[in-house]
């Protein structure tokens, strides 16, 4: 499953109240090694930025213009524009697969908190 797949597994296709341990466990693996990777591309991003608007401003500058204006040119370039585009979108794909792992994570505990208490209440019968 890719970080973008909506469809996921069948077994993700379930409802989240017929997900058993195993499969919920399952999933929150898939998810979270798709954050990870997710993550890493987005931090691999924000360690390039100053690299890209360097790069940008020394393309710009022909000598004669000043620092603040340089900064400008370079803050407004439509390549920084795009690379900045880039950045954004690999964070919130890292977010939006953070709350889903932490999601799974949050019903997974649920789940056996659920479990262990039916299994005191049948002692209790």
């Amino acid at each position: 499953m890719t970080a973008g797949d909506k469809s996921g597994s069948s077994t993700e296709n379930k409802s989240w109240d017929k997900l058993g341990l195993e499969e919920i466990v399952h999933i929150a693996n898939k998810v979270g090694l798709a954050y990870v990777e997710a993550k890493k591309t987005a931090e691999h991003y924000e360690l390039l930025k100053p690299t890209v608007r360097a790069r940008i401003a020394l393309r710009l500058d022909d000598g004669d213009i000043s620092e603040a204006k340089l900064k400008r040119l370079t803050e407004t370039d439509q390549e920084y524009l795009d690379f900045l585009d880039k950045l954004l979108e690999a964070r919130r794909e890292s977010d939006r697969l953070k709350v889903r792992y932490d999601s799974y994570k949050n019903l997974f505990d649920a789940r056996r908190s659920l479990l262990s208490y039916q299994k005191e209440e049948m002692k209790l019968l």
